[in-house]
């Protein structure tokens, strides 16, 4: 599993497994999961936490080890990626796969903020990352993540 990763993403899961395997164990706890959830405001139960275990946990261990957490890992970003195109078919109005300067006004309107043509205009050259002309789902996301 761990060896699909490319090696940018084995050192950012190493990075974040390392600072939540808080006694070095080699092995992240019910307890340790718990801690992590809780620094992104999320508070799951004692029985999900069991089943996150579990799920993610090799032999029975009592923890989950680094390729659980990287499978762990994997499917949050999976569905972190789906609950954005689900996001991203709603602005793209005609689904043609891009919002274009026409969607992005309408978009606006619908929220109540009314931007003259002029102001859609440098929004959209804001957000169009690789200044295509249109926002794409790639420009879409990068809106989303962390600089």
């Amino acid at each position: 599993m761990t060896t699909e990763l490319s090696k940018e993403k084995l050192e950012e899961y190493r990075s974040a497994f390392e600072m939540f395997d808080l006694n070095n164990s080699g092995l992240i706890t019910s307890d340790e999961l718990a801690s992590m959830f809780h620094n992104f405001q999320q508070f799951p139960t004692k029985e999900e936490l069991k089943s996150m275990i579990d799920n993610y946990a090799s032999n029975s261990q009592e923890g989950i080890n680094f390729e659980g957490f990287c499978k762990l890992m994997q499917r949050s970003e999976k569905l972190d990626t789906n609950e954005m195109k689900e996001a991203f078919s709603v602005f793209d109005q005609n689904h043609d796969g891009v919002i274009d300067q026409q969607e992005l006004h309408n978009l606006m309107k619908n929220i109540g903020e009314e931007f003259t043509e002029n102001q859609i205009a440098i929004l959209m050259n804001e957000i169009d990352f690789d200044k295509d002309g249109a926002i794409s789902f790639e420009d879409f996301k990068k809106l989303f993540e962390e600089k």
